[in-house]
């Protein structure tokens, strides 16, 4: 008697959850994918498709006791993480508590737990009355001899989205409802602007059984300009050195013991203080997005997609016994979202021959005729460019002269 096909839904099919689609699909799963947009190219590779509003935990969980699966994953989406947490806890599946992804994907209660355990946080409070948030920011300010400068943001935004930098309370006036359109709450968290020193960390970490079995660590890279917070490249191995991922990697196990979460990938951002502290910004209970799972696979020959959809359907998962990725696999990666410098209709993509030669992948956001916009926040990239080098010299210097090797065509 054959055994059981076991069923997977994958919430969510644009172009980046696709790639969760198919390594279930190879691994010889049954692949129901849902969503609103019946045109996203991931149902075409599902076995099956359901047209429903993925933020409704109370239909996904409908839908997914109808469907009888046995395991779900939301790939790339700190919302999703909040449905799937919720559906996994309902019909007993493999998941982290609904406690510990609302902490997660919440900013207000994440610099809460943070400051409560005794980890390195700046100070912070959330807000949903614009003249409340003004108050606050002044008392901060006369508290700094009326110089500072403040992170405003939404509570539960990912991806950069609607994040400013303030000193002024006219600042909050200025990009309140911006920030506010991002958030499902209609909460803004201020808090302090930490000076960092060397760039700002992000990667993927895959938890197993309680432990951090992979730590995929890269660096962030931004551009000066009025979306200077939204990274436009990530590269690996990170510059810092090892004994600040040591520290970062044990201040991220304490985290996880204490918050008891399990199982799976977490989307980690963190600084390294100008008092070499930790600070964690972010936690997202999910896959990096833009195919940061595609990099960390090149740079570090660890599959994150094969363990999530393993883990999720609760199967054994390969043997893995480097937390910093495989050396003798251990490449120079990068990856580059490209945006046009002004707003327009898309074309296509410039590259220089020197670049093209190093292009591994080129996942295509837009298409030709499509409207594009300059760089806002993460939406907006027209493409995301992965590139290998020999060394990690040459590699910074084509990130820091990209606009020689890498351009959008817009009219």
């Amino acid at each position: 008697m054959s055994m059981k096909q076991k069923r997977i839904l994958i919430l969510g099919g644009n172009v980046i959850q696709a790639e969760a689609t198919m390594t279930a699909k190879r691994l010889g799963y049954y692949v129901i994918s849902c969503d609103l947009h019946e045109d996203n190219p991931g149902h075409k590779i599902a076995d099956e498709y359901c047209k429903i509003d993925i933020a409704d935990r109370d239909a996904v969980l409908k839908e997914a006791l109808r469907l009888n699966i046995d395991g779900i994953v939301p790939y790339g989406s700190d919302a999703l993480a909040a449905t799937a947490s919720y559906v996994a806890g309902q019909m007993g599946l493999p998941g982290n508590t609904c406690q510990s992804v609302n902490i997660l994907t919440h900013k207000d209660q994440f610099r809460s737990f943070l400051r409560d355990n005794g980890f390195a946080t700046p100070w912070s409070e959330s807000f949903c009355d614009i003249d409340r948030a003004k108050e606050y920011l002044e008392a901060r300010k006369s508290e700094a001899n009326g110089r500072l400068t403040a992170i405003m943001k939404p509570v539960d935004s990912a991806g950069s989205r609607g994040v400013f930098r303030i000193t002024e309370s006219d600042d909050i006036g200025k990009y309140w409802d911006t920030a506010m359109s991002y958030s499902t709450s209609g909460r803004i968290i201020i808090e302090e602007f930490i000076e960092k020193k060397g760039p700002q960390v992000d990667g993927d970490v895959f938890v197993h059984n309680g432990r951090i079995i992979f730590a995929g660590f890269v660096d962030q890279h931004h551009v000066a300009g009025p979306s200077e917070l939204v990274p436009v490249s990530l590269s690996a191995p990170s510059v810092h050195p090892d004994e600040v991922i040591n520290l970062a990697l044990s201040e991220l196990q304490r985290l996880f013991s204490l918050l008891n979460f399990k199982s799976g990938p977490c989307n980690v951002e963190f600084i390294v203080g100008k008092d070499g502290q930790i600070y964690f910004i972010d936690l997202g209970p999910r896959n990096g997005g833009f195919n940061i799972p595609y990099l960390e696979k090149e740079a570090y020959g660890f599959d994150e997609d094969v363990f999530t959809i393993l883990e999720a359907a609760g199967d054994n998962i390969p043997e893995w016994n480097s937390v910093f990725g495989n050396i003798d696999r251990h490449n120079c990666v990068m990856y580059y979202r490209p945006y046009p410098e002004q707003d327009g209709i898309f074309e296509s993509l410039w590259m220089s021959d020197k670049f093209r030669a190093s292009v591994i992948k080129v996942i295509q956001l837009m298409k030709p005729g499509q409207e594009i916009n300059r760089r806002h926040n993460g939406n907006d990239s027209a493409a995301v460019v992965f590139a290998r080098f020999d060394n990690n010299e040459e590699m910074q210097a084509v990130i820091r002269n990209m606009s020689q090797h890498l351009r959008v065509i817009v009219r």
